[in-house]
């Protein structure tokens, strides 16, 4: 469970309110606690505790400048930080070539700012950020000798889940890709491997780097979804390729057709799913191409996840997707403050320095105060109507172990509290305390679980952050929070020594930050295979083929991977990871954007975003083994396109015989009698859309699907414009403008 970007420090704040809500006096922080685990939040009770340090890579750009959001390959450079990056107009993943003459250097170049900065010219070297305790600090309430030092070379989320979800080492931006934006073996997909369950659950948008990093492999995190076929994504590659058996969390673009119109100029936020995306599921909950059972925010949202968890069986396959978020909260699920009310639901104070104006310059609050209001709507109806139609964290994480306990085989589940950091990165300490007891109720809800499921000697429990933020409590903080509240002390009270707490490395400045450290964050854990991380404290890793040492009484991101593959492998060898590439020594001219196929070879297509064209005869292409987003045209002649997953198949010219593979194609026969083969053997992962079936010319094959052989099999139905071949609830194909009413069974060909 990952409370995002709950450092000690974001902790402790949060305990110390829940001790005062529960009738601790005390008035210094020395009548909490000033070291150590703490106490007073369910996570703190269990029985381990250790430190991790949470350090990336930097790299330097053409210029010699080293970045954190730097690849080691040319052209990927630019940087995207902050809780709601941008959508980067980057490459395709892993297509550019590598830096002319780089080679992975493991010494420690903290660099200079947040974003590296160091340069080659001023002699700087190396490629792993790295921690030094003296400069930030030998633990977290110690402070070290440069105060400045944590700011530099900071991790964002998606570096520290790849490290966390992986167990290598990469840069800002990589969803579960290494340097060389190669794609890594996450820990999720080793539990599909082994047959267990899987679940992602979180927060704020399932998409964001947090759960992303555990079901994509992409080169940018702002790659959040894109059109069908594509799958240089995050959100097509957690349907349509990793395909965890629950997936719950924000990202709904508001607009759901059973709530009252948006009012004038706010428009539904698709910046998180594509509208086709968001279409196809909400029109199909039930038949999509995706094989899901997909819910979204919607009347008695809670009761409705719950009770439909329940039906849910991961033995048979079933998948469960919920996409939840309250209006005018970039897509999170309804906010708490510490007080536990729900009175800033559908505010804007979820982007760096908004609650500040800004810049934070002027050191006074400006917070929105301004809801999207349906018309006529008045603001206690506007909370109510979000809390009602969108669940709570506890209750997404509830209904994803009422589904997982199911698998007989086990399960591996990530929740995260992914608006504690976006509270942080506010510097708002009302939203940071109502985020993390939301949180930490959902820890407390798997704590219960785990004792009445086997006990702890069954089940293994890891609590942690990917990252801290630079939050300093002050002596007098209980005492001002017990007396003004969390509200006053975020809204009112402008000077830490009013407010009893500053964000930065300047004391005489309240919000003098509002971004990641890189100072160690804590990990609390129990349950069995606990020993495997008590053993790594103080130990070193692997990277890139280097032996990097470890830090005294600290462990690594590294390690608590490493003791959760052991967890669910029961001690298997670790994966091997992929092979440190050559380093160029030159700049090669970019090869033809295509490739011709050849008379009378079949053409093998085993790379990714590939372009290939066939000749004017007759044309095999097996894609089989491709890594997808590839295009192939057959052009003339009676071709055969055997596809794989994920890839543009069309045939042109001739009576073409298409095959649909694993799944997630887009077909097109083109002209002639062509064969659409869409399933063989299995229910493919995802489905197929057929862009010009014509009924009474071309035909649709299924060949050895168990329960399958006639058309009486089937289901067909009308979606809209289209036609869904439809078996056992999962959309296998769409033929798209085609009336089910003109389908029957001279439509098919059984095999």
């Amino acid at each position: 469970m990952i409370g995002d970007g709950m450092g000690w420090e974001p902790a402790r704040a949060s305990a110390i309110a829940k001790q005062i809500q529960s009738g601790n006096t005390g008035n210094q922080l020395s009548d909490f606690y000033t070291e150590g685990k703490g106490q007073g939040l369910n996570f703190q009770g269990l029985e381990n505790y250790a430190l991790s340090t949470t350090y990336g890579t930097t790299i330097a750009n053409q210029q010699g400048t080293f970045s954190t959001g730097n690849s080691a390959l040319l052209n990927s450079d630019e940087l995207v930080t902050g809780p709601i990056p941008q959508t980067p107009a980057g490459p395709p993943t892993g297509a550019n070539p590598i830096r002319p003459d780089f080679e992975f250097n493991p010494a420690f170049n903290p660099g200079t700012k947040a974003s590296g900065g160091a340069t080659i010219a001023e002699g700087a070297q190396g490629n792993l950020v790295g921690y030094d305790p003296e400069r930030g600090g030998p633990v977290p309430w110690i402070a070290g000798n440069d105060p400045e030092y944590i700011k530099y070379s900071y991790p964002d989320s998606a570096n520290t889940a790849t490290t966390l979800y992986t167990g290598v080492k990469s840069y800002n931006n990589a969803v579960a890709v290494d340097i060389f934006e190669q794609p890594l073996e996450t820990i999720l997909a080793t539990a599909n491997k082994l047959d267990k369950s899987t679940g992602l659950v979180s927060s704020v948008p399932i998409d964001h780097a947090t759960p992303g990093a555990a079901a994509a492999n992409v080169n940018r995190r702002g790659k959040y979804d894109e059109e069908f076929p594509g799958i240089d994504n995050i959100l097509q590659q957690e349907l349509r390729v990793y395909q965890p058996t629950v997936l719950l969390g924000g990202g709904h673009p508001l607009s759901s057709v059973d709530e009252a119109a948006l009012p004038e100029g706010v428009e539904p936020d698709f910046t998180y799913i594509t509208p086709e995306t968001y279409q196809e599921l909400s029109n199909n909950p039930n038949s999509n191409i995706y094989g899901y059972s997909f819910l979204e925010r919607g009347p008695n949202a809670a009761e409705t996840l719950l009770n439909t968890a329940k039906q849910i069986d991961p033995e048979a396959g079933d998948r469960l997707l919920g996409l939840y978020g309250a209006r005018g909260q970039n897509g999170n699920l309804p906010v708490q403050s510490a007080d536990g009310d729900y009175g800033l639901t559908g505010l804007d104070q979820f982007s760096l320095f908004t609650t500040t104006s800004g810049d934070a310059t002027d050191q006074i609050p400006n917070p929105d105060t301004e809801r999207p209001l349906a018309p006529g709507e008045t603001d206690e109806q506007f909370i109510a109507t979000e809390r009602n139609e969108n669940p709570t964290l506890t209750d997404l994480t509830t209904a994803a172990l009422d589904v997982l306990e199911e698998d007989q085989d086990g399960f591996w589940l990530m929740v995260e509290g992914g608006d504690i950091d976006w509270s942080l990165h506010d510097d708002n300490l009302d939203n940071l305390v109502g985020t993390t007891l939301e949180f930490d109720r959902a820890v407390g809800n798997v704590i219960d679980w785990i004792e009445n499921n086997g006990g702890w000697e069954d089940n293994l429990l890891i609590v942690t952050a990917d990252h801290d933020h630079y939050l300093t409590l002050n002596e007098n903080y209980p005492e001002l929070l017990r007396q003004q509240g969390a509200e006053s002390l975020t809204y009112e009270a402008h000077t830490p020594s009013d407010a009893g707490h500053y964000f930065g490395s300047d004391p005489d400045i309240k919000y003098g930050w509002g971004s990641h450290t890189n100072r160690p964050v804590p990990v609390y854990y129990q349950g069995e295979g606990s020993e495997v991380l008590d053993s790594l404290v103080g130990q070193g890793y692997e990277a890139y083929g280097e032996n990097i040492p470890g830090i005294e009484g600290l462990v690594d991101q590294v390690h608590i991977y490493q003791t959760m593959y052991s967890a669910i492998t029961e001690g298997a060898a670790p994966v091997p990871q992929p092979p440190v590439p050559e380093a160029q020594q030159e700049t090669e001219e970019p090869a033809l954007p295509f490739e011709l196929a050849t008379v009378g070879i079949p053409t093998l297509v085993d790379g990714t975003n590939g372009i290939i064209f066939g000749t004017s005869e007759n044309d095999v292409f097996d894609a089989s083994v491709s890594g997808g987003n590839n295009r192939v045209f057959g052009r003339d002649g009676d071709d055969v396109l055997i596809g794989g997953s994920n890839d543009r198949l069309a045939g042109d010219k001739g009576n073409d015989i298409l095959f649909a593979g694993n799944g997630g194609n887009f077909l097109t026969g083109g002209e002639g009698r062509d064969q659409f083969w869409i399933a063989y053997g299995s229910v493919p992962n995802s489905g197929n859309l057929i862009a010009d079936f014509v009924a009474g010319t071309d035909v649709i094959g299924i060949a050895g699907l168990s329960g399958v052989s006639e058309f009486e099999d089937l289901s067909i139905l009308q979606s809209g414009a289209d036609t869904r071949i439809v078996v056992s609830n999962q959309a296998i194909a769409v033929l798209q403008g085609v009336q089910a009413s003109i389908i029957d069974s001279n439509s098919f060909v059984f095999a």
